[in-house]
């Protein structure tokens, strides 16, 4: 009677083990062209949404456009009715005042999945979460200094007035300011011939390590400040605050203001007061005193914050005494200054000769801060603008080609354009 063999087929065992290699192997290409999908959903999404953000913030430009057109068409005197039904008019007269203004945009995809500006068929709730955003700031630019013109060719002796002022006002040690000052004219004059023993030509700079050489004209931007001699110190600490003297003991330190906020490269010059920032007005010498009252009259007499005070001017009393609950009435007040008159005649104390030096109520050239946002990727921003005599607007419906050549058109010249990567 012959044997049976306690074992099985081999050839079986090893078709199973190769069934199962082939199941996992197969699996493992189905996991990996599902990923791929994925991904390459995600990536067209992502592609398709920054698109888009970049649009709307383009956008932001045409916006920014139409306030500055429309500004040269309000009065002021607008009724609570008309805002209501343009809702431009508030922004426009904000900007026509020489303000800071804000807008900021919802959209909704509506049901086609095309995004639509925010209306009662386009969002259930005002609450609701917004597909997209559009946010854009306009503010004058001659709320600062342009650096390039504090100069002696630019003010005469003046500009020292103005950089002593801001240095002492950032805490710069009294005997370390004339470096500062000497080596930024020398930075920006024509001339290779040191302005003092202080100041600084291409023989300093061309010691360091590295080398380079000195500009010898103006500043393309505020952050080149920290190319010059003592504007250099500590990794230019003074462009954005910090200690001035790190080396020596605790006790001795000097915390100092960062100035790079201070300052453009736009404009003529001169300070708008209806725009400028309390630490710049502090800055301007004909505005000085020991407690920065005169600063503080200044921004309340444009904001009208005094106007229930004995110290409200003529102006921002009478102003304050419309009701906005009629409409006949100005539904927006105008505290702001409409010129210089208007200007001493409500701040006492200042002469007219000083305001005329440093201080102005015009402004042509604007920043604008443009930001686009699509679900989670966001587009931003930011441009120096300038408008043209005639006062109107243009289509830039080209960007950044207008940002390369340096114009938007006829009437709005881009002077700087600059996107964040």
């Amino acid at each position: 009677m012959g044997k049976t063999s306690g074992h099985g087929n081999p050839r079986g065992g090893f078709a199973l083990i190769a069934v199962i290699w082939t199941v996992a192997v197969l699996s493992l290409l189905a996991c990996a062209f599902s990923m791929d999908a994925y991904m390459e959903g995600k990536s067209a999404t992502y592609v398709r949404n920054r698109h888009q953000a970049t649009a709307l913030m383009e956008s932001g430009l045409t916006l920014a456009e139409l306030l500055m057109e429309r500004q040269e068409k309000v009065s002021g005197e607008e009724t609570e009715e008309e805002v209501e039904k343009d809702r431009w008019i508030a922004p426009a007269i904000r900007l026509k005042r020489g303000q800071r203004v804000e807008v900021y945009q919802r959209l909704f995809y509506d049901e086609e999945g095309r995004l639509q500006f925010e209306t009662a068929d386009v969002s259930a709730s005002t609450n609701a979460v917004p597909d997209a955003e559009i946010f854009v700031a306009i503010e004058p630019e001659p709320a600062r200094w342009n650096i390039n013109k504090l100069t002696h060719s630019g003010m005469g002796d003046n500009a020292d007035l103005v950089w002593e002022r801001i240095l002492t006002l950032a805490g710069v040690p009294e005997e370390e300011q004339s470096e500062l000052v000497d080596s930024f004219y020398d930075w920006v004059d024509e001339d290779s011939v040191a302005t003092s023993s202080e100041g600084a030509e291409s023989d300093y700079y061309e010691q360091l390590d590295p080398p380079y050489t000195c500009k010898n004209g103006p500043l393309d931007t505020v952050g080149e400040l920290a190319y010059i001699r003592g504007f250099d110190r500590n990794g230019a600490v003074f462009l954005k605050g910090g200690v001035w003297n790190p080396e020596d003991p605790e006790e001795r330190q000097i915390a100092v203001q960062g100035i790079e906020r201070l300052f453009t490269t736009y404009g003529t010059g001169k300070v708008n007061v209806n725009a400028a920032p309390r630490e710049v007005l502090l800055t301007v010498p004909c505005l000085e005193d020991a407690d920065g009252l005169i600063v503080d009259t200044i921004l309340e007499e444009r904001e009208g914050l005094n106007a229930d005070s004995n110290t409200a001017s003529h102006r921002v009393r009478q102003e304050n005494r419309g009701s906005t609950s009629s409409l006949g009435a100005a539904a927006i007040k105008d505290y702001h200054f409409t010129d210089l008159s208007d200007f001493l005649a409500r701040i006492p104390g200042i002469e007219q000769e000083d305001a005329n030096i440093y201080l102005t109520v015009d402004c042509s050239i604007y920043k604008l801060e443009l930001e686009g946002r699509v679900g989670r990727v966001r587009r931003r921003a930011s441009a120096v603008v300038q408008r043209g005599s005639s006062g109107g607007s243009t289509r830039a419906t080209n960007t950044a080609n207008a940002a390369s050549t340096g114009s938007g058109g006829s009437d709005l010249v881009i002077l700087r354009w600059q996107e964040e990567t």
